[in-house]
């Protein structure tokens, strides 16, 4: 059974799926076109970041500890991309929910700089 995979969709995939049905509707266009952007650099970086912890030998996969799907692209078992790709769509989404359940009073953002200190 791999583990690996069913938790890393456990812990990414399905909050993801919850928290883009609630919040898409309420982004305006340029906040979606940023998601977007930054979804993409961070996809780049990680995918790039992958491949040079695994060519340092900084980790490694073993079917011995934990079982694998079996797909691999490249030498990085596919377990690795949902993780991957997984942590930033949830990390944005989790910043954008946070700023429309906690905004400021300034201009109705959490990210807002103030000024009166």
């Amino acid at each position: 059974m791999p583990v690996y995979l069913l938790l890393y969709i456990g812990l990414f995939w399905v909050p993801i799926g919850i928290l883009s049905l609630w919040m898409w509707g309420t982004l305006d266009p340029s906040a979606r076109r940023a998601f977007w952007w930054a979804i993409f650099i961070m996809a780049g970086l990680t995918t790039v970041m992958e491949y040079v912890f695994m060519a340092f030998h900084i980790w490694s996969f073993s079917q011995k500890i934990d079982p694998l799907l079996g797909l691999w692209i490249a030498g990085v078992p596919i377990e690795e991309f949902v993780f991957w790709f997984g942590a930033p769509p949830l990390f944005l989404l989790i910043y954008l929910a946070m700023d429309r359940l906690f905004p400021c009073a300034e201009n109705g953002h959490a990210y807002s700089r103030r000024t009166d200190y």
